[in-house]
């Protein structure tokens, strides 16, 4: 899910300036998911390491 989030970000900051100030209001948004899915993803690994 991270990678598909990663993805998006890559596809918005090749858009042409003009375009990309549409998407600006969702930049906290995009960065706040960003943030909970890395936590998410560390939890997973050390959940995984301890069994």
């Amino acid at each position: 899910m991270l990678y598909i989030v990663e993805k998006a970000l890559n596809e918005i900051e090749a858009m042409p300036r003009d375009e990309r100030e549409s998407f600006a209001h969702l930049d906290h948004e995009i960065d706040e998911a960003v943030e909970k899915l890395k936590t998410l993803k560390e939890k997973l690994k050390v959940d995984a390491k301890s069994k």
